[in-house]
């Protein structure tokens, strides 16, 4: 099968039964399996650290890191990125996946392509992606401003439109939920429907506020601005700064 797989990252908030079913799925050889609980409140400590014991065939080895807060999925990835910076690529997932067989067999040797930079199932399908080093280097990190969800793969893609590079599609090797995304995936909020507001106002603010000050107003038309915020020489690797008083006011309350 040639190389192992260095790490598969995801983030959770609620319901370890998806993460649980993804970890069994998994069935290509993996260095480390790296789980982020963004949960904050304790409420599934216990069940995650229960996987660190699971004794798989694929997987060398299960970490969980606790946060003390959720710091949302794009600061999620870049921790799974960051933790592991010497990695020449990485394979993130949403938690409620479960991988149907040679999957992630398909994505590794679709990477095998020198020009290749990102491997995912689909244009602009973000449910598990691998992307290189050399894309982080050239387009940056993901933008922690689109907390807590929503938008951070649209804003990817404005930078790919900008400056194209090779991917490749896969095509769809797994279960998001019971079936697919627009049915039975994002089990966050399917999963505790007391999230459902607070994650739609997220996507509303991100997409129709955040995404049209970075991109303009045309990048639903996928014409975004050459460069983020319209600023001439910003290069794509460039985010706004930390903006607070932004966040606050999509805040989950954990």
């Amino acid at each position: 099968m040639g190389n192992k797989i260095p790490v598969i990252g995801t983030a959770i908030v609620n319901t370890p039964y998806w993460l649980y079913r993804m970890i069994m799925s998994v069935d290509y050889p993996t260095k480390e399996f790296v789980i982020f609980n963004n949960n904050g409140r304790g409420q599934i400590t216990k069940e995650i650290d229960a996987l660190k014991d699971i004794s798989h065939k694929y997987i060398d080895k299960i970490k969980v890191c606790h946060l003390p807060a959720n710091i949302g999925c794009s600061g999620a990835w870049n921790m799974i990125i960051k933790c592991y910076m010497m990695e020449p690529y990485w394979i993130i997932s949403n938690h409620d996946l479960c991988f149907q067989k040679g999957f992630l067999h398909k994505m590794v040797e679709a990477s095998a392509d020198a020009e290749t930079g990102i491997v995912n199932a689909g244009y602009n399908q973000w449910e598990i992606f691998l992307i290189k080093d050399w894309v982080i280097q050239e387009y940056g990190l993901f933008d922690e401003n689109f907390y807590p969800a929503y938008a951070e793969d649209l804003d990817y893609l404005m930078r790919l439109l900008v400056k194209p590079v090779k991917q490749i599609h896969v095509g769809t090797g797994y279960l998001h939920g019971e079936e697919d995304y627009s049915t039975s995936g994002s089990q966050t909020w399917r999963s505790d429907l007391s999230l459902k507001e607070k994650m739609d106002t997220s996507r509303y603010l991100n997409e129709h506020e955040y995404m049209t000050e970075k991109w303009g107003s045309e990048w639903r038309s996928l014409k975004p601005y050459e460069n983020p915020f319209n600023l001439c020489n910003n290069p794509l690797s460039a985010t706004k700064k930390y903006d607070l008083n932004f966040l606050r006011r999509k805040h989950t309350g954990f």
